[in-house]
């Protein structure tokens, strides 16, 4: 957007003018000589601009993670988690939390999640309302406590989750009532 509204004026200031002196040879190189110092000006205005958005996110620098957790009645569920972190934060100088951390906070959120639900509402569609709703109360928690440890916002773009077969998966967690 900020680009084809720098491009707008760049055509606008410089081009506009070449077109009305065609007849002063003079005019035409006038003009011309003002395109490194309009470009420069959008090169500054869009630098600026980005600066000042709070977050950037790129889906291209998605990270995977992966949880299990005990559901409410029991049963093994695994989830994963697709995140990214904010490239504004990154390019500020900011380190990029660590795997160990983002494994661990993942964890912790995915455990949170099964407790408050049973297996049918995490796989089922007729609960997706219910599902959809707890992720939605949990993933900001998610985001904020990571944040908070290591001064990098994150978004988590998706969160797949699937029961877990102990004679199939490896790493399945002892729930209770096994």
């Amino acid at each position: 957007m900020i680009t084809l509204f720098l491009a707008a004026l760049v055509f606008l200031f410089v081009g506009v003018p070449v077109r009305l002196q065609r007849r002063r040879a003079w005019g035409r190189y006038r003009s011309f000589a003002a395109y490194p110092i309009v470009l420069g000006l959008s090169v500054a205005a869009g630098t600026v601009a980005l600066a000042t958005q709070p977050d950037v996110f790129d889906e291209r620098d998605t990270r995977v993670f992966k949880a299990a957790g005990c559901t409410k009645d029991s049963q093994p569920a695994e989830a994963l988690y697709y995140i990214v972190a904010s490239r504004s934060d990154l390019s500020a100088g900011l380190p990029s939390p660590s795997a160990q951390m983002m494994k661990d906070e993942v964890e912790n959120n995915w455990r949170r999640i099964t407790s408050r639900l049973t297996m049918q509402e995490v796989t089922e569609e007729r609960f997706a309302d219910t599902y959809h709703a707890l992720l939605s109360e949990m993933m900001p928690r998610l985001q904020q406590a990571v944040e908070e440890k290591s001064g990098v916002s994150i978004s988590v773009s998706e969160v797949n989750s699937r029961p877990m077969d102990r004679t199939k998966d490896q790493d399945v967690p002892t729930c209770s009532s096994q």
